[in-house]
């Protein structure tokens, strides 16, 4: 509004100096977009959007993208759906929720997103989250008491709220944690915590990782996205660090890492790790030992964050 106003100003004074007073009815578009023109820094093509807006209040071509982006934003709250899917499927005609269910050609993650759409989009409270890290606790503790089975993301960052529940699970022997990961689903789906399985099993070198969709028994209880990560206790550290966040967190700590000629995943913190011009890594470095996460801080020269301090 406060360009409109200026530009209808500048070009009125345009028209006082011509002394030639010309109402909106008396203009020609070719007059209006004239005087736009010679506005410094304005095309013609400029100038026909200016006469429009200032004629109309609004612009045609944004009229399609203010209609567009409620309905982009519906469908990429799918899982399993990002952004270039949700584009195709407005590209296709379809403008909510019914027309992807009766229409859409859906992957299996797909089809379950749509399923839970509503409870995937409710923010659980802390309270529900730390039911369900004690649940998958109390079913790999079944098998073996010594497992160990922390709740990351922002659950342990100490938010109010989360999206979703990541659980590592890890074994301080460096042993036991092996074979623990078909056991312990098959066990939660036996009773009916886990509904639905995303990504049955996901292997990342040495780590296992599932994700899929849990419910706490009771009336009323609310569909919920979790993962689960058995990873060995040599990586354990790295692994609650990564998974722990946040994003930007993690983000931050690499890219020191790096300048430090070091290297930091959810794996391991490596020192002498040999890049080539481009930065890309080209030698994987040796291995640091790192018992906790505090010793990834330390060797990255960095004073200890607790995890709710790290939520940046």
């Amino acid at each position: 509004m406060h360009h409109q106003k200026y530009l209808q100003r500048f070009l009125g004074g345009k028209r006082e100096k011509k002394q030639k007073p010309i109402s909106d009815d008396e203009a020609s578009d070719g007059e209006e977009t004239q005087e736009a023109c010679s506005i410094p820094g304005i095309g013609k093509r400029m100038a026909e959007k200016i006469i429009e807006i200032l004629e109309s209040g609004h612009l045609r071509k944004l009229d399609h993208i203010s209609e567009s982006v409620p309905v982009l934003e519906l469908f990429s709250n799918i899982w399993g759906a990002g952004t270039k899917t949700a584009q195709m499927w407005y590209q296709q005609g379809f403008r909510s929720l019914e027309d992807i269910r009766s229409q859409a050609s859906l992957t299996t993650q797909q089809a379950i997103g749509l399923k839970h759409y509503s409870d995937f989009l409710e923010r659980m409270p802390r309270e529900e989250a730390t039911e369900i890290e004690q649940t998958v606790q109390k079913a790999a503790q079944a098998f073996n008491s010594g497992l160990l089975c922390v709740a990351c993301g922002s659950y342990r960052r100490g938010k109010a709220t989360c999206g979703d529940v990541d659980v590592l699970i890890t074994h301080p022997d460096g042993r036991s944690h092996r074979g623990i990961f078909s056991r312990l689903l098959d066990s939660l789906r036996q009773e009916g915590f886990l509904t639905d399985d995303l990504v049955s099993q996901e292997e990342n070198g040495q780590q296992q990782k599932y994700l899929g969709v849990c419910r706490l028994p009771g009336p009323g209880r609310r569909h919920r996205r979790l993962d689960i990560i058995v990873v060995p206790y040599s990586e354990f550290a790295c692994a609650l660090l990564y998974f722990t966040g946040s994003a930007h967190f993690n983000r931050s700590m690499r890219a020191l890492a790096k300048t430090k000629g070091m290297s930091l995943s959810e794996h391991a913190l490596s020192t002498a790790v040999v890049r080539n011009t481009h930065g890309c890594k080209v030698g994987p470095g040796r291995v640091l030992p790192t018992p906790t996460e505090k010793d990834v801080f330390r060797l990255l020269g960095l004073p200890y964050r607790e995890p709710a301090e790290r939520d940046w």
